[in-house]
Protein backbone atom coordinates (compact mmCIF):
# COMPACT_ATOMS: atom_id res chain seq x y z
CA UNK A 1 0.00 0.00 0.00
CA UNK A 2 1.30 3.41 -0.87
CA UNK A 3 1.60 6.50 1.02
CA UNK A 4 3.53 9.82 1.00
CA UNK A 5 7.09 10.01 1.70
CA UNK A 6 7.56 9.55 5.11
CA UNK A 7 10.32 11.13 6.74
CA UNK A 8 12.16 9.08 10.12
CA UNK A 9 14.36 10.40 12.51
CA UNK A 10 16.70 8.23 14.49
CA UNK A 11 18.45 9.04 17.82
CA UNK A 12 21.79 7.38 18.84
CA UNK A 13 24.19 8.56 21.52
CA UNK A 14 26.01 5.46 22.68
CA UNK A 15 28.01 2.66 20.77
CA UNK A 16 25.48 0.13 22.05
CA UNK A 17 22.23 1.34 21.07
CA UNK A 18 24.03 2.07 17.15
CA UNK A 19 24.46 -1.55 17.24
CA UNK A 20 20.77 -2.00 17.80
CA UNK A 21 19.73 0.81 15.46
CA UNK A 22 21.90 -0.22 12.76
CA UNK A 23 20.13 -3.29 10.92
CA UNK A 24 17.09 -1.05 11.23
CA UNK A 25 18.31 2.27 9.81
CA UNK A 26 20.34 -0.50 6.72
CA UNK A 27 17.22 -1.85 5.66
CA UNK A 28 15.12 1.60 5.79
CA UNK A 29 17.60 3.67 4.45
CA UNK A 30 17.68 3.31 0.82
CA UNK A 31 13.76 2.91 0.69
CA UNK A 32 11.60 5.05 -1.37
CA UNK A 33 8.92 5.63 1.19
CA UNK A 34 11.48 6.79 3.31
CA UNK A 35 13.55 9.87 3.71
CA UNK A 36 16.28 8.66 6.51
CA UNK A 37 18.43 10.91 8.64
CA UNK A 38 20.15 9.83 12.14
CA UNK A 39 21.05 12.39 14.81
CA UNK A 40 24.11 11.76 16.54
CA UNK A 41 24.95 12.64 20.52
CA UNK A 42 26.05 11.45 23.83
CA UNK A 43 29.60 9.78 23.86
CA UNK A 44 29.87 9.36 20.31
CA UNK A 45 31.10 12.98 19.95
CA UNK A 46 33.18 12.76 23.30
CA UNK A 47 37.11 12.21 22.60
CA UNK A 48 37.65 10.38 25.45
CA UNK A 49 35.52 7.49 23.99
CA UNK A 50 36.78 7.77 20.45
CA UNK A 51 34.69 10.05 18.89
CA UNK A 52 32.53 6.96 17.55
CA UNK A 53 30.32 9.62 15.43
CA UNK A 54 32.82 8.81 12.76
CA UNK A 55 31.79 5.32 12.50
CA UNK A 56 28.25 5.88 11.84
CA UNK A 57 29.33 9.02 8.91
CA UNK A 58 31.50 6.20 7.16
CA UNK A 59 28.68 3.98 7.48
CA UNK A 60 25.86 6.25 6.03
CA UNK A 61 27.20 9.15 5.04
CA UNK A 62 24.24 11.33 4.54
CA UNK A 63 21.45 12.90 6.39
CA UNK A 64 23.73 12.96 9.68
CA UNK A 65 23.10 15.72 12.05
CA UNK A 66 25.61 15.74 15.47
CA UNK A 67 25.45 17.84 18.25
CA UNK A 68 27.48 17.54 21.74
CA UNK A 69 24.90 17.10 24.37
CA UNK A 70 27.37 17.27 27.64
CA UNK A 71 30.51 18.87 29.68
CA UNK A 72 32.82 16.70 31.79
CA UNK A 73 30.32 15.91 34.66
CA UNK A 74 27.56 17.20 33.62
CA UNK A 75 24.49 15.53 36.02
CA UNK A 76 21.93 13.56 33.95
CA UNK A 77 19.14 16.60 34.17
CA UNK A 78 21.60 18.81 32.76
CA UNK A 79 21.94 16.37 30.03
CA UNK A 80 18.46 16.03 29.80
CA UNK A 81 17.57 20.06 29.29
CA UNK A 82 20.78 20.35 26.71
CA UNK A 83 19.68 17.66 24.45
CA UNK A 84 16.10 18.50 24.78
CA UNK A 85 16.83 22.23 23.90
CA UNK A 86 19.01 20.74 20.56
CA UNK A 87 17.12 18.18 19.45
CA UNK A 88 13.90 20.55 19.27
CA UNK A 89 15.64 22.52 17.02
CA UNK A 90 16.27 19.73 14.72
CA UNK A 91 12.79 18.43 15.16
CA UNK A 92 11.70 21.50 14.23
CA UNK A 93 13.82 21.97 10.97
CA UNK A 94 13.22 17.97 9.60
CA UNK A 95 9.47 17.74 10.47
CA UNK A 96 9.64 14.38 10.98
CA UNK A 97 6.97 12.16 10.26
CA UNK A 98 8.49 9.26 13.03
CA UNK A 99 11.11 9.51 15.68
CA UNK A 100 12.96 6.11 16.83
CA UNK A 101 14.69 5.85 19.82
CA UNK A 102 16.35 3.01 21.45
CA UNK A 103 16.99 1.71 25.15
CA UNK A 104 17.10 3.61 28.65
CA UNK A 105 19.78 6.64 27.88
CA UNK A 106 18.85 9.91 29.16
CA UNK A 107 18.82 11.22 25.16
CA UNK A 108 16.12 8.83 24.54
CA UNK A 109 14.22 10.54 27.18
CA UNK A 110 14.96 13.65 25.56
CA UNK A 111 13.60 12.58 22.32
CA UNK A 112 10.95 11.12 23.68
CA UNK A 113 9.62 14.25 25.27
CA UNK A 114 10.67 16.37 22.45
CA UNK A 115 8.40 13.86 20.43
CA UNK A 116 5.51 13.57 22.57
CA UNK A 117 5.16 17.13 22.85
CA UNK A 118 5.41 18.21 19.47
CA UNK A 119 2.69 15.10 19.00
CA UNK A 120 5.08 13.64 16.65
CA UNK A 121 5.04 9.67 16.14
CA UNK A 122 7.67 8.03 18.25
CA UNK A 123 8.58 4.73 18.43
CA UNK A 124 10.98 3.09 21.44
CA UNK A 125 13.02 0.26 20.12
CA UNK A 126 13.71 -2.27 23.55
CA UNK A 127 11.13 -1.31 25.88
CA UNK A 128 9.52 -3.59 28.53
CA UNK A 129 13.36 -4.54 29.52
CA UNK A 130 14.26 -4.83 33.40
CA UNK A 131 17.58 -4.74 34.69
CA UNK A 132 17.37 -3.10 38.19
CA UNK A 133 19.06 0.58 38.13
CA UNK A 134 17.86 4.19 37.56
CA UNK A 135 17.85 2.81 33.98
CA UNK A 136 14.65 1.11 34.33
CA UNK A 137 13.53 4.22 35.47
CA UNK A 138 14.39 5.91 32.78
CA UNK A 139 13.56 2.96 29.67
CA UNK A 140 9.50 2.57 31.58
CA UNK A 141 9.56 7.04 31.60
CA UNK A 142 10.33 6.42 27.38
CA UNK A 143 7.90 3.79 27.06
CA UNK A 144 5.00 5.73 28.52
CA UNK A 145 6.20 9.10 26.26
CA UNK A 146 5.96 6.67 23.51
CA UNK A 147 3.27 5.97 20.82
CA UNK A 148 4.98 2.54 19.69
CA UNK A 149 7.33 -0.32 20.99
CA UNK A 150 9.47 -2.13 19.08
CA UNK A 151 10.17 -4.85 21.77
CA UNK A 152 12.66 -7.63 22.23
CA UNK A 153 10.85 -10.10 23.65
CA UNK A 154 7.57 -11.78 24.84
CA UNK A 155 8.13 -11.03 28.04
CA UNK A 156 8.69 -7.55 27.49
CA UNK A 157 5.30 -7.30 25.25
CA UNK A 158 3.66 -8.49 28.40
CA UNK A 159 5.26 -5.76 30.58
CA UNK A 160 4.84 -3.19 28.09
CA UNK A 161 1.07 -3.97 27.58
CA UNK A 162 1.03 -3.82 32.16
CA UNK A 163 2.22 -0.08 31.50
CA UNK A 164 -1.12 0.34 29.85
CA UNK A 165 0.34 0.72 26.70
CA UNK A 166 -2.18 -0.14 23.73
CA UNK A 167 -1.62 -3.74 22.42
CA UNK A 168 -2.00 -3.62 19.38
CA UNK A 169 0.89 -0.70 18.93
CA UNK A 170 3.30 -3.33 20.90
CA UNK A 171 5.33 -5.26 18.22
CA UNK A 172 8.00 -7.96 19.03
CA UNK A 173 10.52 -7.94 16.18
CA UNK A 174 13.32 -9.25 18.75
CA UNK A 175 16.66 -7.62 19.70
CA UNK A 176 18.38 -6.02 16.41
CA UNK A 177 21.62 -6.48 16.98
CA UNK A 178 20.83 -10.18 17.04
CA UNK A 179 20.55 -9.68 13.12
CA UNK A 180 24.18 -8.87 12.65
CA UNK A 181 25.02 -11.96 14.72
CA UNK A 182 23.00 -14.58 12.65
CA UNK A 183 22.94 -12.86 9.29
CA UNK A 184 26.25 -10.72 8.64
CA UNK A 185 29.57 -12.76 8.24
CA UNK A 186 31.77 -11.24 11.61
CA UNK A 187 35.46 -9.64 10.46
CA UNK A 188 37.48 -12.34 10.89
CA UNK A 189 39.41 -12.36 13.89
CA UNK A 190 42.82 -12.39 12.98
CA UNK A 191 42.21 -8.66 11.68
CA UNK A 192 40.33 -7.54 14.34
CA UNK A 193 43.57 -8.34 16.69
CA UNK A 194 45.56 -6.77 14.18
CA UNK A 195 43.02 -3.92 13.83
CA UNK A 196 43.18 -3.06 17.99
CA UNK A 197 46.83 -4.13 18.49
CA UNK A 198 45.95 -7.18 20.53
CA UNK A 199 48.25 -9.84 20.56
CA UNK A 200 46.80 -12.56 23.03
CA UNK A 201 45.44 -15.96 21.84
CA UNK A 202 43.45 -16.50 24.73
CA UNK A 203 41.68 -13.47 26.74
CA UNK A 204 38.47 -12.33 28.78
CA UNK A 205 36.53 -9.44 28.29
CA UNK A 206 35.73 -7.05 30.94
CA UNK A 207 33.50 -4.77 30.35
CA UNK A 208 32.15 -2.31 33.73
CA UNK A 209 29.90 0.70 33.14
CA UNK A 210 28.93 3.39 35.94
CA UNK A 211 26.02 2.26 38.53
CA UNK A 212 24.51 6.03 38.73
CA UNK A 213 23.04 5.21 41.91
CA UNK A 214 26.35 3.76 43.50
CA UNK A 215 28.46 6.60 42.71
CA UNK A 216 29.78 6.79 45.98
CA UNK A 217 31.19 3.35 45.59
CA UNK A 218 31.85 3.02 42.16
CA UNK A 219 35.87 3.97 42.13
CA UNK A 220 36.28 1.15 45.38
CA UNK A 221 34.49 -1.42 43.82
CA UNK A 222 36.13 -0.50 40.17
CA UNK A 223 39.53 -1.15 42.05
CA UNK A 224 38.26 -4.43 43.77
CA UNK A 225 37.11 -6.16 40.43
CA UNK A 226 40.54 -4.88 38.72
CA UNK A 227 43.03 -6.06 41.86
CA UNK A 228 40.32 -9.45 41.50
CA UNK A 229 41.00 -10.12 37.60
CA UNK A 230 44.86 -9.20 38.20
CA UNK A 231 44.84 -12.56 40.86
CA UNK A 232 43.71 -14.35 38.28
CA UNK A 233 47.10 -13.86 35.72
CA UNK A 234 44.61 -13.92 32.46
CA UNK A 235 44.74 -11.56 29.44
CA UNK A 236 42.17 -9.39 29.42
CA UNK A 237 40.46 -6.94 27.07
CA UNK A 238 38.97 -3.91 29.07
CA UNK A 239 36.73 -1.61 27.31
CA UNK A 240 36.00 1.67 27.92
CA UNK A 241 32.50 2.46 30.13
CA UNK A 242 29.79 4.21 28.64
CA UNK A 243 29.51 7.97 29.08
CA UNK A 244 27.42 7.80 32.14
CA UNK A 245 28.17 9.65 35.23
CA UNK A 246 30.68 8.02 36.82
CA UNK A 247 32.39 7.11 33.61
CA UNK A 248 35.75 9.50 34.65
CA UNK A 249 35.76 7.66 37.89
CA UNK A 250 36.71 4.29 36.16
CA UNK A 251 38.74 5.45 33.47
CA UNK A 252 41.04 7.12 36.17
CA UNK A 253 41.45 3.49 37.75
CA UNK A 254 42.40 2.24 34.20
CA UNK A 255 44.72 5.04 33.44
CA UNK A 256 46.66 3.90 36.45
CA UNK A 257 46.67 0.19 35.36
CA UNK A 258 50.70 -1.00 34.45
CA UNK A 259 49.73 -4.90 33.01
CA UNK A 260 50.61 -6.31 29.75
CA UNK A 261 48.06 -8.45 30.49
CA UNK A 262 45.05 -5.98 30.26
CA UNK A 263 44.93 -4.13 26.72
CA UNK A 264 42.78 -1.27 26.86
CA UNK A 265 40.35 0.31 23.85
CA UNK A 266 38.48 3.50 24.47
CA UNK A 267 35.61 1.54 22.10
CA UNK A 268 35.47 -0.92 19.05
CA UNK A 269 33.12 -1.42 16.01
CA UNK A 270 29.95 -2.90 16.76
CA UNK A 271 30.75 -6.59 14.59
CA UNK A 272 34.65 -6.24 15.67
CA UNK A 273 33.14 -6.15 19.38
CA UNK A 274 31.61 -9.62 18.04
CA UNK A 275 34.12 -10.99 16.68
CA UNK A 276 36.07 -10.36 19.72
CA UNK A 277 33.39 -12.06 22.01
CA UNK A 278 32.91 -14.71 19.92
CA UNK A 279 36.10 -16.01 20.85
CA UNK A 280 36.78 -14.79 23.84
CA UNK A 281 36.62 -17.37 27.07
CA UNK A 282 34.20 -14.96 29.28
CA UNK A 283 33.05 -11.72 29.43
CA UNK A 284 32.94 -10.39 32.68
CA UNK A 285 31.12 -7.06 34.14
CA UNK A 286 27.94 -5.56 33.87
CA UNK A 287 27.47 -4.67 30.26
CA UNK A 288 24.10 -5.98 28.02
CA UNK A 289 26.14 -7.55 25.98
CA UNK A 290 26.48 -10.41 28.43
CA UNK A 291 22.54 -10.44 28.11
CA UNK A 292 22.03 -10.54 24.61
CA UNK A 293 24.76 -11.00 22.26
CA UNK A 294 27.00 -13.40 24.10
CA UNK A 295 24.41 -16.33 24.82
CA UNK A 296 23.99 -16.30 20.56
CA UNK A 297 28.31 -16.40 20.15
CA UNK A 298 28.15 -18.94 22.85
CA UNK A 299 30.22 -16.89 25.16
CA UNK A 300 29.86 -17.71 28.89
CA UNK A 301 29.24 -14.40 30.77
CA UNK A 302 29.55 -13.71 33.96
CA UNK A 303 27.31 -10.44 35.65
CA UNK A 304 28.34 -8.35 38.25
CA UNK A 305 26.33 -6.41 40.58
CA UNK A 306 23.01 -5.07 40.18
CA UNK A 307 23.14 -3.42 36.58
CA UNK A 308 21.65 -5.96 34.86
CA UNK A 309 20.50 -8.71 37.33
CA UNK A 310 16.77 -8.50 36.89
CA UNK A 311 17.42 -9.44 32.98
CA UNK A 312 15.87 -12.41 31.84
CA UNK A 313 17.49 -15.44 34.08
CA UNK A 314 19.00 -18.20 32.65
CA UNK A 315 21.85 -20.87 33.46
CA UNK A 316 24.05 -19.97 30.64
CA UNK A 317 24.45 -15.84 32.73
CA UNK A 318 26.50 -16.45 36.12
CA UNK A 319 25.14 -13.24 38.42
CA UNK A 320 27.46 -12.53 40.89
CA UNK A 321 27.89 -9.52 43.55
CA UNK A 322 31.24 -7.91 43.69
CA UNK A 323 31.88 -9.28 46.95
CA UNK A 324 31.65 -13.11 46.29
CA UNK A 325 33.95 -12.98 43.26
CA UNK A 326 36.76 -15.92 43.02
CA UNK A 327 38.71 -17.35 40.73
CA UNK A 328 37.24 -21.02 42.21
CA UNK A 329 33.25 -19.60 41.25
CA UNK A 330 34.72 -18.52 37.36
CA UNK A 331 36.64 -21.44 36.75
CA UNK A 332 33.88 -23.66 37.44
CA UNK A 333 31.41 -22.14 35.51
CA UNK A 334 33.18 -21.64 32.59
CA UNK A 335 34.33 -24.89 32.78
CA UNK A 336 31.26 -26.37 33.04
CA UNK A 337 29.48 -24.01 30.82
CA UNK A 338 26.96 -25.45 28.06
CA UNK A 339 25.89 -22.59 25.25
CA UNK A 340 22.11 -23.31 24.24
CA UNK A 341 21.30 -20.82 21.83
CA UNK A 342 18.24 -19.97 23.40
CA UNK A 343 16.91 -17.36 21.19
CA UNK A 344 15.22 -15.27 23.69
CA UNK A 345 15.56 -12.38 22.28
CA UNK A 346 14.20 -13.21 18.26
CA UNK A 347 16.01 -14.86 15.06
CA UNK A 348 17.73 -12.55 13.18
CA UNK A 349 14.98 -11.16 11.40
CA UNK A 350 14.36 -7.89 13.70
CA UNK A 351 15.26 -5.53 10.47
CA UNK A 352 12.41 -7.14 8.25
CA UNK A 353 9.74 -7.63 11.00
CA UNK A 354 9.99 -3.77 11.37
CA UNK A 355 10.23 -2.90 7.77
CA UNK A 356 6.73 -4.94 7.29
CA UNK A 357 5.63 -2.73 10.12
CA UNK A 358 6.61 0.51 8.33
CA UNK A 359 4.69 0.00 5.15
CA UNK A 360 1.46 -0.46 6.47
CA UNK A 361 -0.50 2.01 6.17
CA UNK A 362 -2.90 2.44 9.26
CA UNK A 363 0.93 2.46 11.39
CA UNK A 364 1.38 6.13 10.05
CA UNK A 365 -1.98 6.65 11.51
CA UNK A 366 -1.34 5.85 15.47
CA UNK A 367 -2.91 8.13 17.65
CA UNK A 368 -0.54 10.78 18.83
CA UNK A 369 -2.36 11.42 21.72
CA UNK A 370 -2.11 8.50 24.66
CA UNK A 371 -4.59 6.59 26.27
CA UNK A 372 -4.40 4.22 29.25
CA UNK A 373 -5.45 0.93 28.65
CA UNK A 374 -6.53 -0.98 31.47
CA UNK A 375 -6.09 -4.63 31.16
CA UNK A 376 -9.67 -6.86 31.20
Amino acid sequence: MTFPKKKIIFVTSTRADFGKLKSLINIVKNRKEFSVHIVITGMHVIPKFGNTYKEIQKTFKTNIIKFKNQSLNDRLEIILTKTSEKFSRIVKKINPDLIIIHGDRVEALSAALVGSLNHILTAHIEGGEVSGTIDDTIRHAVTKLSHVHFVGSVIAKKRVNRMGEINKNIFNIGSPDIDVIINKKLPDIINVKRRYGIKYNDYAIFLWHPVTSKIETLKEDTNKILKFIKTLNKNFIIIYPNNDPGSNLIIDCYKKINNKKFKILRNMRFEYFLSLLKKAKYILGNSSSAIYEAPMLETPAINIGNRQYKRIKTNIIKNIDIEDLNDKTINNFVKNYKPIKENLYGYGNSDKKFLKILLKKNFWNIAKQKFFSDLS
